[in-house]
C-alpha cells in the first residue's frame, strides 16, 4: 500500500502544491498502521458494505472473467486483454447495467 500511495504522489502531485482525499475501502491490503502515507494525501476510509459509494466494485467480475483461467506470459499480455475488455464493456453498457443493479445506472443508459 505504501508502494502504491507513493506511486499515485508522484504522478497526481509531483510538484507537492496539492492537498488530495484519496477514499479507500476497506480492504484487508489497505493496511495502512505500518504505511508511510505522502505529505498532502489524506486518506478517507470508505464504510463497510456501501456498495453504491464504490460503483466499480460489481463490474471486478466482468473484467475477470475475460483472464480467468488463462495463462500470461507478460504484464504486456494481460493488460492487453484487459484494455480490450474495457472497450467492449463501454461498448456494450448494458451488460454494465445489468452487473451493477444501480438504479442510476439504469437511468443513465
Amino acid at each position: 500500500m505504501e508502494l502504491a500511495l507513493e506511486n499515485f504522489d508522484k504522478e497526481v502531485n509531483p510538484g507537492k502544491d496539492k492537498e488530495l482525499v484519496l477514499m479507500i475501502d476497506q480492504a484487508g491490503f489497505h493496511r495502512l498502521s505500518e504505511c508511510r502515507i505522502p505529505t498532502g494525501i489524506h486518506l478517507y476510509r470508505l464504510p463497510p458494505y456501501t456498495p453504491e459509494l464504490q460503483p466499480a466494485e460489481p463490474l471486478w467480475p466482468l473484467l475477470k472473467e475475460a483472464v480467468a483461467n488463462k495463462f500470461f506470459k507478460t504484464i504486456d499480455e494481460i493488460e492487453e486483454v484487459l484494455c480490450q475488455r474495457c472497450i467492449w464493456l463501454f461498448d456494450h453498457p448494458e451488460e454494465v447495467k445489468g452487473a451493477s443493479g444501480f438504479k442510476w445506472a439504469s437511468d443513465a443508459i
